[in-house]
C-alpha cells in the first residue's frame, strides 16, 4: 500500500524543517519539500536518516507563482504549510491545496484564516483543512484538553504560562506582533465566563512555577482559550505570554513605529539568548470546583521546533482517517491521546509530564536542566 503523499511549503525553515524532520520520523509518508532556495532544501534532505524509502524530493517554489505552486499540490494527498509571514501568506497555499484535490493543513492560523479556509471548503466539502497547527495557537489548546480528559472531575478554572527564552525568527516576529488582530486581546481574562471588566497587568521580573529564572508574564485571552474554555465548561481562564529577559520585554512595551518592530523584537530576541540555551515551557493548571489541581508541563527547545512537531502530528491525525472532511482548529479538533503519544516521542519534546497538584506546589522556582 502506497504512503500518503505529503507536500511541505516553507519546508527549510525553522518550523517547516522540524515538521519534516518530524515528519520523517514518523515513516508513514512520502515527502515532497519546497521552498525559496534550493541548498537548504538539499541540506535538509541530505540531513535525513536513510530509512530504506526514496528519498524526499525538493523544488524551489515562489510563492507569488500560482501556477507554480498549483503544479506543486498536485499529486499531493496533503498539503502542509510552514511559510509565512502568516498575515501574508494567508490562504494561498490553501486554495492551491484544496483546488489540486489535496487536503491542507497549517502550522498558523488565527480568526481570519478560519473564515478564509471555512469559505474554500464550504465549496469542497469533500476536503478537509486543519489550521493553527503551532505552538499557540495550537498545543496551548491541545494540551489543557489532554489535562481534563485524564481528571476524574471537571475543571471550573484554567491557568496557563506560555514561553520562555527563545529567538525570534523575521517570520515569527512578523507574525507575533500581529497576533492581538486577529487572535485575541492582551491583558483579558475570563471571570465566571465573561471577560473582565479591568484589564491584567504585565508581571515584570516574576518568578513562576518551572521557570527558571525571573520573567515577564504578559495576560492574553486568545479566542482559542475562549473556546477551550466553553468547551470544558470553565468559568475562569488566566493565561500568561512569558519571555525571559530584558530586551524582548522592552521591545514588547515600546515596540519602534515605522515598521521597524518585527527586526527589532528579533534583534532584542538574539541579546536575550546570547550565550544562553533556548527553552519553551507551557504550564498548564485545571483547578476543580472543590478546589482539587492538576497540572501539566511540556518543555522543549524553541517554539519554531515545537510549532513544527505538532503541524507534523496534524498531518499524522488527518491521514490516520481520525479527522472527518471539514475545517478543524487542530488543538480543539485532535484526539488528545493520539497527539500526546506522538509529541512524546519526538525528540523536540523533553518533557511532558502531569502532575496531581497546584502548579505553584510542585513547580517553584526551579534550575532547568538545559
Amino acid at each position: 500500500m502506497s504512503r500518503p503523499v505529503v507536500g511541505v511549503v516553507g519546508a527549510a525553515g525553522a518550523v517547516g524543517t522540524a515538521a519534516v524532520t518530524e515528519l520523517h520520523r514518523h515513516r508513514r509518508h512520502a515527502l515532497r519539500l519546497a521552498g525559496r532556495r534550493r541548498a537548504p532544501l538539499d541540506a535538509l534532505r541530505g540531513g535525513l536518516s536513510a530509512d530504506g524509502d526514496a528519498p524526499p524530493t525538493v523544488e524551489t517554489l515562489d510563492l507569488a507563482d500560482t501556477d507554480a505552486l498549483q503544479r506543486f499540490c498536485a499529486g499531493c494527498d496533503v498539503v502542509l504549510n510552514c511559510a509565512g509571514p502568516a498575515h501574508l501568506v494567508e490562504d494561498r497555499v490553501a486554495r492551491a491545496a484544496l483546488a489540486s484535490g489535496a487536503d491542507y493543513v497549517d502550522a498558523a492560523g488565527d480568526d481570519v484564516l478560519w473564515e478564509q479556509v471555512r469559505a474554500l471548503v464550504t465549496g469542497a466539502p469533500e476536503r478537509t483543512a486543519v489550521i493553527s497547527a503551532g505552538m499557540m495557537p495550537g498545543l496551548s489548546a491541545l494540551l489543557p484538553r489532554h489535562l481534563a480528559a485524564t481528571g476524574s472531575a471537571p475543571p471550573r478554572a484554567v491557568l496557563g504560562y506560555l514561553g520562555g527564552r527563545d529567538r525570534f525568527t523575521a517570520t515569527a516576529a512578523a507574525d507575533y506582533l500581529r497576533v492581538g488582530e486577529g487572535f485575541g486581546q492582551a491583558g483579558a481574562a475570563l471571570t465566571g465566563g465573561v471577560r473582565a471588566a479591568r484589564p491584567l497587568p504585565t508581571r515584570t521580573d516574576v518568578e513562576l512555577p518551572f521557570f527558571p529564572e525571573p520573567a515577564t508574564a504578559v495576560p492574553y485571552l486568545s479566542t482559542e482559550l475562549e473556546r477551550v474554555a466553553r468547551s470544558l465548561g470553565v468559568a475562569d481562564a488566566t493565561w500568561y505570554s512569558v519571555f525571559a529577559g530584558p530586551h524582548v520585554a522592552q521591545v514588547l512595551r515600546q515596540p519602534p513605529g515605522g515598521g521597524d518592530a518585527p527586526e527589532a523584537l528579533r534583534r532584542a530576541a538574539e541579546l536575550d539568548t546570547f550565550g544562553q540555551p533556548t527553552y519553551q515551557l507551557i504550564v498548564v493548571e485545571l483547578t476543580t470546583a472543590a478546589g482539587d489541581a492538576r497540572t501539566l508541563v511540556l518543555r522543549g527547545a524553541s517554539a519554531s521546533a515545537l510549532t513544527g512537531v505538532f503541524a507534523a502530528v496534524a498531518v499524522a491525525a488527518l491521514t490516520g482517517g481520525t479527522l472527518p472532511a471539514g475545517l478543524h482548529h487542530a488543538g480543539e479538533a485532535l484526539d488528545p491521546r493520539f497527539a500526546v503519544d506522538l509529541l512524546t516521542g519526538s525528540a523536540e519534546v523533553s518533557d511532558l509530564s502531569v502532575y496531581d497538584s497546584d502548579a505553584a506546589g510542585v513547580g517553584g522556582h526551579v534550575e532547568e536542566a538545559l
